[in-house]
């Protein structure tokens, strides 16, 4: 069974890029929507805060993972890289819930060393 669904506020230059993928590898746009989709679903299956799954998947957070700096998500969407953990905090202020990710941080039982903070 399928449905038709419309996506609002589509990234242009984000759908440009995945309309020619899709062509390249000779499916359409509606089956790499699905694939893509399918991929997030068993990604984030168990995942109990969607902050986590922002500092793992954008790629500007993985960035300045690597690079040694504080990312910070909060309330599901990257806000950005900080050089210390005071700045991250600061940063998330006004928000409900955050999480702060950095290599600074002892490495537990997680690949990722994190840190997550609720701000009321």
């Amino acid at each position: 069974m399928t449905t038709k669904v419309l996506i609002k506020n589509m990234d242009e230059q984000l759908y440009r890029m995945l309309k020619a993928k899709a062509a390249l590898l000779g499916i359409s746009v509606s089956e790499a929507i699905q694939q893509a989709i399918s991929l997030w679903l068993n990604v984030t299956e168990g995942v109990w805060d969607y902050n986590y799954v922002v500092l793992k998947t954008n790629p500007e957070a993985l960035k300045a993972y690597n690079e040694g700096k504080y990312v910070l998500a909060c309330d599901g969407e990257y806000i950005g890289a900080f050089d210390s953990e005071k700045e991250a905090v600061e940063k998330g202020r006004g928000h409900k819930k955050c999480m702060i990710g950095s290599k600074n941080y002892e490495q537990g039982m997680g690949e990722w060393g994190w840190s997550s903070i609720a701000l009321e």
